[in-house]
């Protein structure tokens, strides 16, 4: 199953209770499935874009990350 971001957007300052800003969190396009999730590896300065593949995690990290990039 391909798993690609679909939108994004990066969180600086997050809500109460969410920690690891920045962080990536994307509507992610998988066969035509969308939802929208945390993605892990996420660092300031790295090119995100639509379109980007994802790899689904066996589990969740700790920060609750259901995706994460591609090492390029």
């Amino acid at each position: 199953m391909a798993s690609t971001i679909y939108t994004y957007t990066i969180v600086r300052i997050p809500p109460r209770g969410f920690e690891g800003a920045p962080y990536c969190v994307a509507v992610v396009d998988t066969d035509g499935q969308l939802e929208t999730a945390r993605v892990s590896g996420y660092v300031d300065g790295l090119a995100v874009n639509v379109g980007d593949p994802l790899d689904r995690l066996e589990q969740p990290d700790e920060f609750g990350a259901l995706y994460a990039f591609q090492p390029e």
